[in-house]
């Protein structure tokens, strides 16, 4: 991970849209990685963020070795933000209940709120209801401890939760997508207010410290760079040029399976 900013951390549970929380993070001017779940234990302890955001993803809390958060995630003190199946297996770790099998929702939803919540705060007020949008087999069915419902639907009794004294904060639906109008504020709450991120981080910055690690790192050596032609490669291989110029040889390898004219 990035030390030189305040930063999120988004353990990935296998969503199709694990990425657009990262853009949502990442607009609000914070830095942020995706780790798959197999993998968060570990980048939680090096990389020490400021908070996490539990994704979405296809598997039911119910079934057995389901993915789970890193128990040292929620030992730590960090607030949390989880997001569908991230709110399912929030509840399941720290002593609620989940159901699967009859609570499939896809679509378009409103949320009535039921109470003050700093993740709504500025956006989302008291007796109002709001469209959200839900994609999910399971649903929690009962609480934690020190947890209340924030706010509802119809099909999702407890469509936002927080346990504000220990920073945890969860939604049935997703904020994160274009569907769920104001889902780009709540995210804002939690990174900017909740997570205390100071917002100082920008793209065009990060492109510039990685040139500067990278000419750091290679000094006055030589570099290879296997260039696909895929997105990967050519971000690497650009930024590399960038750094170091005429020290960077590309290799490109046309094996006759890319698409027509793509090689040239």
């Amino acid at each position: 991970m990035n030390t030189d900013h305040d930063k999120i951390l988004i353990v990935d549970f296998g969503s199709q849209v694990t990425q657009l929380i990262a853009r949502r993070v990442r607009e609000e001017g914070v830095y942020c990685e995706i780790v798959p779940f197999t993998k968060a234990g570990e980048a939680f302890a090096q990389g020490r963020p400021k908070g996490v955001i539990l994704s979405g993803g296809p598997e039911s809390v119910t079934t057995e070795a389901s993915p789970r958060t890193p128990q040292a995630v929620f030992d730590s003190g960090v607030p949390v933000f989880g997001i569908c199946y991230g709110q399912q297996t929030m509840a399941a770790q720290l002593g609620g209940e989940v159901e699967g099998g009859h609570h499939a929702e896809f679509g378009r939803a409103e949320v009535e709120v039921l109470s003050d919540c700093p993740l709504f705060k500025g956006v989302w007020h008291v007796g109002e209801r709001y469209p959200v949008w839900m994609s999910h087999g399971d649903r929690v069915t009962k609480l934690p401890d020190g947890f209340t419902t924030v706010a509802i639907s119809k099909n999702a009794p407890f469509a936002a939760v927080a346990d504000a004294a220990r920073g945890y904060y969860a939604v049935q639906f997703h904020p994160e997508v274009a569907h769920t109008p104001h889902g780009a504020l709540l995210i804002r709450n939690f990174v900017r207010d909740i997570a205390g991120c100071t917002g100082d981080w920008t793209m065009g910055a990060y492109r510039d410290e990685s040139i500067r690690k990278i000419r750091d790192q290679v000094g006055t050596g030589k570099v290879i760079c296997g260039l696909s032609g895929g997105v990967d490669s050519a971000v690497a291989a650009v930024l590399i040029h960038e750094a170091i110029g005429e020290q960077l040889t590309c290799v490109f390898v046309d094996h006759g399976l890319l698409r027509q004219g793509e090689a040239e």
